[in-house]
Formats: C-alpha cells, sequence, structure tokens
C-alpha cells in the first residue's frame, strides 16, 4: 500500500511529459534540430504540435507570436526575397491547423527552380485545400525587352511541369486568378490541354501570359472564361483579338485591356453584347471606326482611357447614359508622348460637355503643365463643364514635381468653373500646395489628400 501511495504522489508531482503539453519555446528549441521531413512527420501527431511546426516551417526566423500572427492572416506568398520559402509547401500540404479557405496564395516562380516549385504547388493542389484567390508571377525577361533574343531567364519551362500545375488548380476552387510575365511554352501541334476547366471564378487577371492564348491552352481559357460567373477581368498585353469574339461574360461588371495593339472598334463589338459592364479601363490602339449604338452600356459608369478613345466613344449619342467618372490618360504606354495630346484633350472637355450625367474627372494635369504649351491652348473648353464638380490631380511618374509645374497646375484648376471637391495623390507638402489652390479656387468645399480629408487643416 506503501508502494501504490508513493507512486500516486510522483504521478501526481512529476506528470508525465509529452509532445502535446511541452511549452511552445521548447518546442521550437526540438524543432530546429530535425530535418525538415521528421518536422513534418512529428507535425501530424496532433492540432497543436501541427500549428506550432506550421509556423516553424513558414516563418523560422521570426518571433513564434509574431508568426502566428501571420498564420491567421490566412495569406501565403513563396518565392522573392520577402516570400516564404518553397519547401515548406510540403508543411503546407499536410497541415490541418491552418484556417480554410486559405484568402490568398501567391507563388513567384524563380528562374533557376521554377519547374520543381511548380511541381511543389502542384501537389499542394492535388490535396483540395480550398483557396480564395491564387496568383502565378512566372519568370521572364527585362520588362522593356520582353524579346526572347534579348531576355535569358535561365529557367527552361517545360510542357510537363506546366500542364501538372494547371491540371490541379481546379481542386482550389479558387474565386480569383492571375497570371503574370510567363516565358512561352511550346508544345506538340495538334497537343490540347484536358484538364478540368475553373468554373468558380470572379476575377481573373492575364497579363503577359501568351502561352493561355495558344492552341494548346485556348479553349482551356475560353471554356474557364465562359463557364465561370466572371465579374472583374483584367486583359494586358496579349493577344486577344481571337478571344474576344468568342466570349460570352454575362455577369461581367469591370472590364480592364492593356493590349495597346488592340485597335479601338474591335473592342467596341465586344462591349456592345456585355451591357452589365460598370467600370471600363481601354488602354488600347485609336481608330476613327469605332461607334457604340445607344444603350449599349446602360451600367456603365467609369471610363477611362486616352483622350482620343474617350472622345469617339462619347460621341456615340445616348450609348453610355449612366457614366458619371471620366479618367484620361495621356498615352497607352508609361512614358508621356510628344507633342503632348493638347487639342485631343481640349476635344475630350467637348464631349463630357455633352453628357450632364459626369461630375467626376481625372486629367493629367501634372503631365500637361510640365511646360507652359498646355497654358497657351486656344480655343479652350473647360468653360462647357459645368456638371463636373469633383476633379482628381494626380503626380504621375513622368512628371516633374516644382514651384513652375504646381503653379500652371493652379492656373489649370481655376479653369474649371464648378467644382466643388478636389483630390491630390502623390504631391510631397501636399497640405501647402492644397493651401495655394484653396486660396486661388475658393469656391472648393472639400480638398483630399489621397484618401484624407484636409479641408478643416486649410482653414
Amino acid at each position: 500500500m506503501a508502494q501504490a501511495y508513493h507512486r500516486q504522489i510522483s504521478a501526481e508531482t512529476f506528470p508525465s511529459v509529452t509532445l502535446n503539453n511541452l511549452p511552445n519555446e521548447l518546442l521550437l528549441l526540438i524543432f530546429q534540430g530535425l530535418d525538415p521531413f521528421s518536422l513534418i512527420g512529428v507535425s501530424c501527431l496532433c492540432r497543436r504540435i501541427n500549428a506550432v511546426a506550421l509556423t516553424y516551417l513558414l516563418f523560422p526566423k521570426t518571433d513564434y507570436s509574431d508568426a502566428l500572427a501571420k498564420l491567421r492572416a490566412n495569406t501565403l506568398s513563396f518565392g522573392l526575397s520577402n516570400g516564404l520559402s518553397f519547401n515548406s509547401i510540403a508543411g503546407v500540404r499536410l497541415s490541418f491547423s491552418m484556417k480554410h479557405p486559405i484568402e490568398f496564395f501567391s507563388c513567384h516562380f524563380s528562374t533557376k527552380g521554377c519547374i520543381r516549385e511548380m511541381e511543389q504547388v502542384a501537389r499542394l493542389f492535388e490535396t483540395g485545400k480550398m483557396m480564395e484567390c491564387v496568383d502565378f508571377r512566372f519568370p521572364r525577361g527585362s520588362f522593356f525587352f520582353p524579346d526572347l533574343k534579348t531576355s535569358t531567364t535561365g529557367c527552361e519551362l517545360n510542357n510537363a511541369a506546366v500542364d501538372l500545375l494547371f491540371r490541379n488548380l481546379h481542386r482550389t476552387k479558387c474565386r480569383s486568378f492571375g497570371t503574370y510575365d510567363v516565358l512561352p511554352v511550346e508544345y506538340d501541334d495538334g497537343a490540347r490541354f484536358s484538364g478540368p476547366v475553373l468554373r468558380t471564378l470572379k476575377y481573373i487577371t492575364i497579363s503577359r501570359t501568351p502561352f493561355l492564348l495558344t492552341d494548346f491552352f485556348r479553349e482551356w481559357t475560353i471554356s474557364t472564361m465562359n463557364t465561370s460567373p466572371l465579374r472583374d477581368v483584367t486583359l494586358e498585353d496579349v493577344d486577344i483579338q481571337s478571344l474576344l469574339p468568342v466570349l460570352s461574360l454575362p455577369s461581367l461588371q469591370k472590364l480592364d485591356i492593356r493590349c495597346l495593339d488592340l485597335p479601338l472598334s474591335d473592342i467596341t463589338r465586344f462591349l456592345a453584347r456585355h451591357p452589365t459592364i460598370e467600370s471600363l479601363m481601354l488602354r488600347i490602339s485609336f481608330d476613327a471606326e469605332a461607334s457604340l449604338a445607344p444603350n449599349s452600356l446602360p451600367q456603365l459608369k467609369d471610363f477611362s482611357s486616352t483622350a482620343e478613345c474617350l472622345s469617339q466613344l462619347l460621341s456615340s449619342p445616348g450609348s453610355m447614359p449612366r457614366l458619371q467618372s471620366v479618367t484620361c490618360y495621356i498615352s497607352t504606354s508609361f512614358l508621356p508622348p510628344l507633342p503632348l495630346p493638347t487639342d485631343a484633350i481640349q476635344t475630350l472637355f467637348r464631349r463630357i460637355a455633352l453628357h450632364s450625367t459626369i461630375t467626376i474627372l481625372d486629367v493629367p494635369l501634372s503631365d500637361l503643365n510640365v511646360s507652359e504649351e498646355w497654358m497657351s491652348v486656344n480655343p479652350r473648353f473647360e468653360h462647357l463643364l459645368t456638371t463636373v464638380n469633383s476633379l482628381y490631380v494626380t503626380l504621375s511618374m513622368s512628371a516633374k514635381d516644382d514651384s513652375g509645374v504646381r503653379h500652371r497646375i493652379i492656373k489649370s484648376i481655376a479653369l474649371f468653373p464648378k467644382l466643388e471637391t478636389l483630390t491630390l495623390f502623390g504631391w510631397a507638402q501636399c497640405e501647402e500646395f492644397a493651401s495655394s489652390i484653396k486660396e486661388a479656387y475658393p469656391r472648393l468645399r472639400r480638398i483630399f489628400s489621397g484618401l484624407t480629408d484636409i479641408s478643416r487643416s486649410l482653414a
């Protein structure tokens, strides 16, 4: 009996120690001595150990509490110097403690290890873990010189790796999908991708990824877009002339096309078949043959494009009866054109004056006022814009920010007769600039610096 009592006291005084009741700090010390495969095996013992092991796999150099906060943010970005290691994907694949679905899953594949990295991601997709948003960024050459003859990345994308990656993509049931910056992948003549299509997408971005529109992937891309309830579509630097006629997107609300070689008349035929569009951005080639029938875009509220394209479509009577906001780009590229399209923008003002519903205007005044040229344009038509009460002025990447430019911008703003709200983006010492504008244009009721209302501080 004394022996039994002694065993009871010993058990109460010195309870058995297991991995499950070790403090997190001690668990992390143990994990440091394990190779990745052993760590993944240990992580499967229970939910608590799984959570601690996963934070160590994903964020090995981060304090545990901070790492846990990152994990709870439910976003995973792999690749690049500030991203997670692709070697930790196996831990994510075997994790059962993560919150699902994963809200954001991004991969920036490297130049040398892209094939192995794609295979790891494909194996993760095989588990059927649900993900809200999936982004692929592939290795590529120079941004300004993407031609293969002048660009070398050291990555040999083979068809098997890309095929496997996209074949399992449907298992994520993602609602948003984006692909960016891929080198061409060659397939045998007559070969076609036979993987399941995505039917869950609400948002898609295809940016500089021409292989998705090659014969091999074309039918998959079309079927994915036509069978998904897409609301937001972005197409950038890809050849879509043959794609647009076969697309039918009854839920489409936002369309962003940045394909500089695409003629305006090609997109108008697509627009006429999609009256649900509410927001439209076009950086494409102008042609004078484009037009819209009356009430073609009855839901359109926001329209962004170059002055020429805007003027051409705004000249179609009754085509956009609810249009409220117009954004004018100075060119289709990142660099301002020479000479500046001053006459085209004045023509745009005349077209806007014919639409009483337009109340918000964004004009590239920082580019236009780099020199005295803009202020010397004659005739002028700002005085016709009596319904425009809100103006956006953004400092572009190519414009100068000096006292001369600011002085000319202030004079330009004063030409608009009925402004009540002004929004400034990207300006240093913005309140000082805003005070000068307010002094020259006292009728302004509200001035914003970005999203912050600074009107009271100027009083």
